[in-house]
């Protein structure tokens, strides 16, 4: 692929990040509006506490394909000829993601009753637990690998709108509940589940079809052989796994560790929250997606000097975003929370502005985990996050006994923060040592 094509691959990426971060936090602050005017801060508790056992133990094996898709498709549409030798490794990961993300399903489903008792939860929460693990099953599947493939042939367009789909698909399902049903923590799970399926589906073929046809590739396939290609892998997706499993006090591994020690409307006011945080951080955090391909693309060309000096612009760009994005949120919820979500709600800005700070503060070094994958050294980013979420545990089992909720936000933000900076700044050294070591060809 030449050059300019390459930059404009890129550029299209970005922009189509911005357009996918702008309409998918719109369509994400309506959908968490009604959710909190209609469950109430209770009901929006007990849906979180649901899906955070589901988060929690799909994040235990998750392989995040999207970064060994970057890293492995990263020339996929040089020629015909490489197209067609990547299809059987496409196929690989997919049956590698299908056995990983089974596992966790399969202990939900075992211990569903025991996790409803440990957060105090109505027996029959056990079956919506159930249903959320097989819903999060096939809404997930393929999911990163299709993500991975559209995004390096610069087909951000077709995952935006996929993924901005999703997100109206569910808000017109939950509109439709409470127009001529009721809106309840039950249908709310379903119209998640089944819009994540369908995005899903659609997202998978359009990948599929951008590698071409894969009915032979299928008839050829075989388990034995898929293994051994797969093997020669085995560090970067055992590094993934290992890094998405260390990265659970980032996600919601706090809501679980609350459950037992909150009522469930005391968690869903932290949860809301957070979920405000994460919509901010969410137009900041998926830009490593859109690094990935390039960074891999210049460290491969051994272009060191525009690496540094896309690291340098992305810190800044990052970093005006995230600032700019923090401070309507919390102007926003502050001064119109009530409004919007009711009395219920009126303790999410206090707790919220923790959040906004490690949310602030780790934007700059979005970068440290695409340079670190370029480099071949994941495990980079997994001891950056395991000993992030180390001392966002200590942390949190030091300060919610004494501060509560305010402790837990302060937990998740040395978390965040610690995590990033840590990999960011041993990948730059990295980064500093491969250019000296290695010879240009």
């Amino acid at each position: 692929m030449a050059e300019g094509t390459h930059a404009q691959t890129f550029r299209r990426n970005v922009t189509w990040q911005f357009v996918g971060s702008a309409s998918q936090t719109l369509l994400s602050c309506l959908i968490l509006l009604l959710m909190g005017r209609k469950l109430n801060a209770q009901g929006f508790g007990e849906f979180s506490i649901v899906m955070a056992f589901v988060y929690v133990a799909n994040l235990l094996t998750e392989p995040r394909m999207q970064d060994v898709a970057a890293r492995q498709f990263w020339n996929l549409g040089r020629d015909d000829a490489a197209r067609n030798n990547q299809r059987e490794f496409f196929v690989d990961l997919f049956a590698f993601e299908a056995v990983s993300k089974l596992l966790p399903c399969a202990a939900l489903i075992l211990l569903s009753r025991p996790l409803a008792n440990m957060a105090h939860l109505p027996p029959e929460v056990a079956t919506l637990i159930i249903f959320s693990a097989v819903g999060t099953y096939f809404a997930k599947l393929g999911y990163g690998l299709s993500m991975g493939v559209l995004r390096v042939l610069g087909r951000s367009d077709q995952f935006t709108y996929c993924a901005t789909g999703e997100l109206l698909l569910r808000l017109l399902l939950m509109l439709a509940l409470v127009g001529f049903a009721e809106l309840t923590v039950t249908n709310s799970i379903v119209a998640l589940c089944l819009a994540g399926i369908i995005s899903n589906a659609l997202q998978l073929g359009l990948a599929a079809r951008q590698l071409g046809s894969l009915k032979a590739t299928l008839r050829s396939w075989r388990p034995a052989v898929s293994l051994a290609r797969v093997r020669q892998h085995r560090r970067t997706l055992l590094s993934n796994i290992g890094l998405s499993a260390s990265d659970l006090m980032n996600k919601d591994l706090d809501i679980t560790l609350l459950s037992p020690m909150m009522p469930s409307e005391q968690i869903g006011v932290y949860k809301m929250a957070k979920t405000i945080a994460l919509l901010t951080w969410r137009a900041v955090d998926p830009f490593y997606i859109a690094l990935m391909p390039e960074l891999n693309r210049l460290i491969s060309m051994r272009e060191y000097a525009r690496t540094r000096q896309l690291l340098y612009h992305s810190s800044f760009g990052l970093a005006a975003l995230a600032i700019g994005l923090s401070l309507a949120a919390f102007v926003s919820l502050a001064y119109l929370g009530d409004a919007l979500l009711g009395p219920a709600f009126t303790d999410a800005p206090g707790i919220m502005v923790w959040m906004l700070i490690g949310v602030v503060a780790s934007a700059p070094f979005v970068w440290g985990h695409p340079l670190a994958v370029a480099l071949n050294r994941a495990d980079v980013a997994f001891v950056g996050s395991l000993l992030g979420s180390a001392l966002g545990l200590c942390a949190f089992l030091a300060l919610t006994p004494a501060l509560g909720r305010h402790g837990a936000a302060i937990a998740w933000t040395l978390t965040l923060v610690f995590g990033f900076m840590f990999t960011s700044m041993v990948a730059l050294r990295l980064l500093k040592h491969h250019k000296v070591n290695i010879p240009p060809s």
